[in-house]
């Protein structure tokens, strides 16, 4: 039996571990990153396994992370995993793959596993799938209730590190607040993954290929009723971004780029001048290979009627 103490101690690692590795590739981490062991009191530890929905390392009896996996196209998830009304995330135990004894026992002991986290107050690392092969972490994820009726765990992904979680689980009114942030991040990661796929991770704009330097923008922001979805989006790197958003360029329906007249007059150096200045009246460097995935008319168009009365 693992000790409290050990238990701990691979939690704290990993999730050191884990904010080093996003910020140095991002909130949204490549499986073959999650999947970097850690080393704990001279013990290697395999902390991320997308093979499975719920992993435990040999070393542990609690589980460390729970995984929900990416959309498959034309597919049903195999679980329907999702946020109550309370704001609890509603994670399905584990069944068995086949009606096999040892199927189900497998699936038993990575239940049980969840059990043990929940009963010995531990933290673990949810895993959201974003697109095949990327996953969101959110941590630390306390496990707060086990319904067997409805065979499903309720986690809280508020990533608040409680140390009270009684307090925590009768919160729900706060929880329920913070897990619409949640809700929101994983949307997002979705769609700056499906945007940054269709553009080939380049800006429409100037086509710079650098994933930490470009942005999945939108066409019709969240305030304006647009939809996370690859129409509606546009791959952007950060200057031509915020000049966007700040109405300093517009992009016209016919996919031409639009200088704002007072910027097009202005005399400043190399950077205006080739940055933005230089791209008035180019039509976009690159643009989706599917058609499914390209811009949508009423997008732009609505995008481009609120760039004119700006300017």
């Amino acid at each position: 039996m693992a000790t409290q103490g050990f238990e701990e101690r691979v939690r704290t690692t990993y999730f050191d571990a884990l904010r080093r590795r996003q910020a140095l590739h991002g909130e949204v981490l490549p499986v073959e990153v999650a999947r970097e062991p850690v080393v704990v009191d001279g013990q290697i530890v395999k902390p991320f396994s997308h093979a499975s929905g719920i992993h435990k390392p040999r070393q542990l009896d609690a589980a460390l992370g729970i995984t929900t996996t990416p959309p498959k196209v034309g597919s049903a998830p195999p679980y329907d995993d999702r946020f109550g009304a309370d704001g609890m995330f509603r994670y399905h135990h584990r069944t068995p793959n086949t009606p096999t004894a040892r199927a189900q026992a497998e699936a038993d002991a990575d239940n049980e596993a969840v059990r043990v986290a929940y009963r010995r107050r531990l933290p673990l690392v949810y895993w959201f799938g974003v697109v095949p092969n990327l996953y969101r972490p959110f941590y630390p994820v306390y496990v707060l209730g086990d319904d067997p009726t409805t065979q499903e765990f309720s986690l809280d992904l508020t990533e608040l590190g409680a140390r009270h979680l009684d307090d925590l689980a009768a919160d729900e009114v706060s929880r329920q607040y913070r897990a619409q942030i949640v809700k929101t991040r994983m949307h997002q990661a979705r769609f700056r993954e499906a945007v940054l796929r269709a553009y080939r991770s380049c800006c429409a704009i100037c086509s710079l290929r650098r994933r930490e330097l470009v942005d999945a923008a939108h066409i019709v922001g969240d305030a304006d009723g647009g939809a996370p979805v690859v129409t509606n989006g546009l791959v952007l790197c950060k200057l031509h971004h915020v000049a966007f958003d700040r109405h300093i360029l517009g992009i016209r329906p016919d996919l031409h780029v639009v200088v704002r007249h007072d910027i097009l007059a202005e005399v400043d150096g190399p950077m205006l001048l080739h940055g933005l200045q230089g791209f008035h009246d180019q039509k976009l460097r690159v643009i989706p290979a599917r058609r499914a995935d390209r811009p949508g008319p009423d997008e732009l168009e609505q995008r481009w009627e609120r760039f004119r009365s700006a300017g």
